[in-house]
C-alpha cells in the first residue's frame, strides 16, 4: 500500500487509520447515530495522533467526545476481533452449563439470571440456546486463532478455538435431542423449522444454526421437513439450501422432502414436531417479559437504559442535525405512550415537523428524496414478483423490521400430529402454557421427558 501511495500521489505524505465498525445485524443505524464507543488506531507518531484527532473530529459532530477511544494501530484492530471473540465466548460458556443444567434438573435461565446479577458478570449474552451464528463471530474467533498460531501460541488458539467446537456441539446436541425424542427415526414424519435467519428481524442467513440443523435432519430421511421465516424470502432460501446442501434434488419440487412455506400455519399442519430455531417475537407463546413468560425469574440489573430522555435545553444556541434527530426520537417514543400522533404537538415545530406526523415521523429532517427506479433486470425486484405470484410475503423491505402478530399456538396444536412435540431452541416458548394445549416441549437448558 506505502508503494502504491508513493507512485500515484509521490511527495505526499499519508496515515493510516484503524476504524473498526461495532454495529449489529438489525440495529447498524441505531448504532452507528448511538455508539456505545467509536475506535480509532493510528501511529503513535505526531502525524498519526494528528490524523487520528482529525477522524475524531468527524465523529464528535453527533458523538460525545468521551466515547471516541484513540489507540494504536495494533490494539485498534485487535480490540475489534477480541470483542467479536468474547461475545462468542460467553454464549458458548452458558451453552456449555445448559447441557448440565438438562442432566441435573437445572433451569439455565435461572442460573443465568443468579450469575448475571453480580457485577463482575453482567447479564448480557448469557441466553442459552442452539449457538452463535452470522458472519462475524465464527470469522474473528478463527482470525485470532489463526494470529496466535501464527505468534507461537498454541494453547492460546487452542482455547479460542473451543469455543467454536462448543457452538457446533450445542447445535449438534439439540438436533440428537430432537431425533432421539422421536423415538430415534424421523421416517415418516414431519418436521416445521421455524426460523431461518440466525438473528431475530434480519433476513440474514449467513453462517445460520438452522441450515446446519436442516442438514443433520435430511440424513435421517423424514416425510417432509416444512421451513418458515417471517423476514427471509422463501425463494432465496430455497437457493441457497440447494446451493450449500449440494444436491438438486432435496426440494419437494425436485423430489427431496423440503419445503419453504409463506404462511407460519402452512407450514406446521400435520406437523409431528416444530423446532423453534431462531428468537423471532411472532414465535413466542407469551407476551415478552409477562409473568408467564419464559423470561429469567430475577430481576436482572442493567447497564443501559432504555427510557427516552428530552435533550432540551440544548447545549448549543444553534442545534445540530443530531440535536433534532434526539429530540425527534424523544417526541416520537413519548407521542406513542400517549396516543399522540408523532410530529404533532409540543415541540414539533423544532423538529421542523409540522401536521402530517406520518411523514414528519419518517423524514424528520426533510430530507429524503424519491428512490430511483431499479432496472429492468434487478434481482432482487424478480425475486419480490415471483414471491408475490406466489403468495409469499417476500421478506425484502427498506424500513426496519417490525414484529408481526403472535403465533396462535393453539391453532397450531390442533392441527400438529399426536404426540405433539415443540422443542425451543432459543428460550421463546413457555412449556407451562403449551402443556395446556397438549404439546410436550424441549427447552435448551431444562431436563425434559428424555
Amino acid at each position: 500500500m506505502p508503494q502504491q501511495l508513493a507512485v500515484h500521489r509521490p511527495g505526499v505524505h499519508f496515515e493510516i487509520l484503524s476504524n473498526p465498525e461495532f454495529l449489529a445485524a438489525g440495529t447498524a443505524v441505531n448504532d452507528l447515530l448511538y455508539p456505545d464507543r467509536v475506535l480509532i488506531g493510528s501511529h503513535m507518531t505526531p502525524s498519526g495522533k494528528r490524523a487520528a484527532e482529525a477522524l475524531a473530529g468527524v465523529y464528535a459532530s453527533w458523538v460525545p467526545r468521551s466515547r471516541i477511544i484513540t489507540t494504536n494501530v495494533w490494539s485498534s484492530e485487535l480490540a475489534k476481533l477480541v470483542a467479536n471473540s468474547m461475545l462468542a465466548q460467553r454464549i458458548s460458556s452458558i451453552n456449555s452449563i445448559s447441557a448440565i443444567c438438562e442432566r441435573t434438573g437445572a433451569d439455565v435461565d435461572e442460573v443465568a439470571a443468579s450469575i448475571g446479577c453480580d457485577p463482575r458478570i453482567g447479564n448480557k449474552f448469557l441466553k442459552a440456546g442452539i449457538g452463535f451464528g452470522g458472519s462475524c463471530f465464527k470469522k474473528d474467533i478463527l482470525s485470532l486463532v489463526y494470529l496466535a498460531e501464527t505468534l507461537g501460541l498454541d494453547e492460546v488458539g487452542e482455547y479460542w478455538r473451543q469455543v467454536v467446537k462448543m457452538n457446533e456441539y450445542q447445535r449438534d446436541r439439540f438436533t440428537k435431542r430432537v431425533i432421539k425424542c422421536l423415538n430415534n427415526t424421523l421416517s415418516a414424519k414431519k418436521i416445521t423449522i421455524l426460523g431461518y435467519a440466525f438473528k431475530k428481524n434480519t433476513s440474514d442467513t449467513r453462517e445460520a444454526p438452522a441450515l446446519e440443523i436442516i442438514k443433520t435432519l435430511l440424513d435421517e430421511r423424514p416425510r417432509e421437513i416444512a421451513i418458515f421465516d417471517p423476514c427471509c424470502n422463501p425463494l432465496v432460501i430455497r437457493d441457497e439450501i440447494r446451493q450449500l446442501v449440494g444436491s438438486t434434488h432435496v426440494m419437494r419440487e425436485d423430489g427431496g422432502p423440503l419445503v419453504v412455506y409463506g404462511n407460519a400455519y402452512e407450514a406446521c399442519n400435520d406437523a409431528d414436531a416444530i423446532l423453534v430455531t431462531t428468537e423471532f417475537d411472532e414465535f413466542r407463546n407469551t407476551p415478552t417479559g409477562s409473568a408467564n413468560s419464559s423470561q429469567p425469574l430475577f430481576a436482572q440489573p442493567t447497564t443501559t437504559t432504555t427510557t427516552s430522555r428530552d435533550p432540551r435545553p440544548f447545549e448549543r444556541v444553534d442545534p445540530t442535525e443530531t440535536d433534532l434527530l434526539a429530540l425527534h426520537k424523544h417526541l416520537v417514543r413519548t407521542g406513542r405512550k400517549t396516543g399522540r400522533r408523532p410530529g404533532t404537538g409540543e415541540g414539533a415545530e423544532e423538529t421542523g415537523a409540522e401536521e402530517d406526523g406520518d411523514d414528519a415521523e419518517q423524514d424528520p429532517l426533510r430530507r429524503f428524496v424519491t428512490e430511483p427506479a431499479c432496472a429492468a433486470d434487478c434481482p432482487d425486484c424478480r425475486q419480490e414478483r415471483e414471491s408475490q405470484a406466489a403468495g409469499y410475503a417476500s421478506g425484502l423491505t427498506t424500513e426496519e423490521y417490525r414484529a408481526k402478530e403472535p403465533l396462535d399456538w393453539a391453532r397450531i396444536a390442533y392441527h400438529m400430529r399426536k404426540p405433539r412435540w415443540v422443542f425451543d431452541g432459543r428460550g421463546v416458548i413457555n412449556a407451562r402454557e403449551m402443556t395446556k394445549l397438549g404439546v410436550r416441549v424441549e427447552s435448551v437448558g431444562r431436563q425434559g421427558r428424555s
